[in-house]
């Protein structure tokens, strides 16, 4: 009963939380306010609301808020996979290069003007970005199954993108307005997201979080070794290559929508293993509320701000890195 009344506490503050939310920002609001544009949508409200609030509430704030959840539930569901993946407390989504490689293509869309077209343009070619390296990755898991070679090319992939992502900033240092751009993209940001962008992550998140936990059983019986994973009947190539498709998926539609964000993926499911336990059933959907209040708090936190804009990606950073110094140490002091 533990882990489902921790559940049910996080849901509803991330109920609580996500209505505070809708009257954070520029022009205040009443939290009756916003919960009646919410009742009036729904049709329960017997009131109609300004048209102004109305828009401010459902066409601005609500979109943006919905997808720092969906996006950190995402991140923090597919750490999750990731540490089961690779039976590794340090492992997290962005060493197996997914995110860098949606972070390239993105760069190439802002140099060739593709944003200015087309407010998906960007996401669609940071997706592509994604699948690119996660073919590479399947690739390399059928050849070669084992998860430490698989880790290291990740890394290797990471490290490439990421080097050419700074030479196509380098060959376009003149235009000082695409710098600006794709460093606001590169560290994050929910700003002028709408429900559109919420319509484009609906699919690839469903899908990845469905594999992951179709394939709960399969990251428990990994945690006890490849060998005794594979006398239980686990499939362990089949396992590697879903497991890396939700991980894409996940992390793909994220950087995609959002930007770069880093360390949800690394500290949520640590705190959510320590409050239900090493099983996935648990850890999994734990981790997804996690990591749902974990960004939807930073976004709370830059909209509260009217004077900077403080980017998600370095806010995570600010606060994962600490984190993962001290499991570092932790780590190193283990007999």
């Amino acid at each position: 009963m533990r882990p489902l009344a921790i559940g049910a506490g996080l849901v509803l503050a991330l109920a609580g939380l996500l209505l505070l939310a809708l009257t954070v920002g520029p022009g205040e609001l009443g939290v009756g306010e916003a919960l009646a544009v919410l009742l009036g949508h729904l049709g329960l409200g017997s009131t109609p609301s300004p048209p102004t609030v109305d828009a401010l509430v459902w066409d601005l704030r609500l979109p943006r808020s919905l997808l720092a959840m969906l996006l950190g539930g995402a991140l923090g569901f597919a750490g999750a996979i990731t540490q089961g993946l690779f039976r590794n407390p340090m492992a997290e989504p962005g060493v197996l290069g997914v995110s860098a490689g949606a972070a390239t293509l993105a760069v190439v869309g802002f140099t060739l003007g593709l944003d200015t077209s087309s407010v998906l343009a960007v996401p669609v070619l940071a997706a592509a970005g994604a699948a690119a390296v996660l073919l590479v990755l399947l690739a390399l898991a059928r050849d070669h199954g084992d998860v430490t070679t698989l880790l290291l090319s990740g890394i290797a992939l990471g490290a490439m993108c990421g080097a050419l992502t700074t030479l196509l900033l380098a060959l376009d240092t003149e235009r000082w307005d695409l710098g600006i751009k794709v460093v606001r993209w590169l560290m994050g940001s929910f700003e002028g997201r709408s429900w559109s962008h919420l319509q484009a992550a609906a699919l690839p998140l469903a899908a990845g979080a469905a594999l992951g936990l179709w394939l709960r059983l399969d990251l428990d019986a990994l945690q006890l070794g490849r060998d005794t994973a594979a006398s239980l009947g686990v499939d362990l190539a089949r396992t590697q290559r879903l497991a890396l498709l939700a991980v894409a998926l996940l992390v793909g539609a994220a950087t995609a929508l959002a930007g770069v964000i880093g360390f949800v993926g690394l500290v949520v499911p640590h705190v959510a293993r320590i409050l239900g336990g090493p099983g996935h059933a648990r850890l999994l959907p734990l981790s997804a509320l996690g990591g749902a209040l974990a960004l939807l708090g930073v976004d709370l936190l830059d909209r509260s701000i009217h004077d900077v804009a403080l980017p998600p990606g370095a806010l995570t950073s600010l606060a994962g890195a600490p984190f993962f110094l001290w499991l570092l140490r932790r780590q190193e002091a283990r007999p």
